[in-house]
């Protein structure tokens, strides 16, 4: 298997090796990768096909290439995995700490290695710049106000009951809800929903008090089969703070995605943990957040909780333009849907609120 490490990675591998002391001169930099892939069974034939002449950025980025292109050197170890555990060791905090997180964001087959280093080093300074605790594996540190975005944002999201079963749903506009046009299609399927609110445990675990509405009859609707999206105008929605904002951007991979949702039409939850991109396009959004039936028509959301999607599916789903099946969970980009809304529900998209592409 070859690994296929993003733009910024490798750029920042290579700039990683290219500053390292023993990689400016050429000697050296044959015996630090034959130091990095000692034992290795296959080390002879890597050093046998690298070209290590030239400058140390020409050295380094044909040194990585080389190693993402090998493969295995041994079953469950790939070459730029027993690199990268011998590199972190040598390098600085920073750098080991990045070089860590590869391990986290690539099936490189290898345990990254956790540096040892004095007691006194975990000690805080008053500077977050002099900070340099130990990441391990990913960065997992965030913001606290991040918990105060998310709950803002649950405010605004909806279980969408019918006679069939439930779904979830979300509000972009005072009055106007989203969901899948799997889970309402027709304004007549419309007028058969509950749209219900506050469907959720407070802190004691304790149910707190719903309110459910209908859909505003003759009311405002849209609805995409392609895109699977429907938008819904409800009949005097209670007060849930601000619509949530729509932000239409290609999400890069290995970027977090969180989900509001009505799992199983139940109480509702959120799903931020173990939550990667693994595919965007202008209209697919494929993730690893955890969601269940039930869940869709809920928001996806960026790490500032604005929707860049609206979940869908879930289960071994295909890449678009490769030709693979993966197990992910998938939905609608909001690049999509904003620009369906745009061209044919254009009153709709004049009461959104959305950010500039990008």
């Amino acid at each position: 298997m070859t690994v296929k490490l993003n733009q910024h990675d490798f750029r920042r591998t290579v700039e990683i090796l290219q500053s390292h002391a023993d990689f400016k001169d050429p000697r050296d930099r044959r015996r630090l990768v034959e130091g990095a892939l000692e034992g290795s069974p296959r080390a002879d034939t890597i050093l046998a096909g690298l070209n290590l002449q030239g400058g140390p950025r020409v050295a380094a980025v044909e040194t990585v290439k080389e190693l993402v292109d090998f493969g295995q050197v041994a079953y469950g170890k790939e070459a730029l995995g027993v690199f990268l555990n011998y590199l972190q060791d040598i390098v600085g905090d920073e750098e080991a700490e990045f070089l860590a997180g590869m391990f986290s964001r690539y099936p490189l087959n290898d345990v990254a290695a956790i540096r040892s280093r004095p007691i006194d080093r975990w000690r805080g300074t008053e500077a977050p710049e002099d900070v340099r605790e130990k990441i391990i594996g990913e960065n997992t540190l965030r913001d606290i106000g991040v918990l105060e975005l998310a709950l803002d944002a649950a405010r605004a999201v909806v279980r969408v009951g019918l006679p069939g079963g439930a779904g979830s749903g979300f509000m972009i506009a005072p009055a106007l809800v989203m969901t899948n046009n799997h889970v309402i299609s027709s304004q007549e399927e419309a007028a058969r929903a509950e749209f219900t609110f506050n469907y959720q445990l407070d802190r004691a675990g304790k149910a707190c008090e719903p309110l459910t509405v209908a859909a505003l009859r003759n009311g405002t609707f849209h609805t995409s089969v392609t895109l699977d999206y429907t938008v819904v105008q409800l009949r005097d929605p209670p007060d849930f703070g601000p619509p949530l904002t729509l932000r239409p951007a290609i999400i890069p991979r290995e970027e977090r995605v969180s989900i509001i949702q009505h799992p199983g039409g139940h109480f509702k939850k959120i799903s931020m943990q173990n939550n990667f991109v693994a595919y965007a396009d202008r209209q697919v959004l494929q993730y690893t957040t955890s969601t269940l039936p039930g869940s869709s028509g809920a928001p996806v959301f960026d790490d500032a909780f604005r929707v860049v999607a609206i979940h869908r599916e879930g289960g071994t789903l295909e890449e678009p333009g490769s030709g693979k099946h993966y197990l992910r969970n998938g939905g609608t980009s909001m690049v999509a849907v904003i620009a369906d809304l745009k061209e044919h529900a254009p009153a709709i998209f004049g009461r959104v609120i959305t950010l500039p592409h990008g």
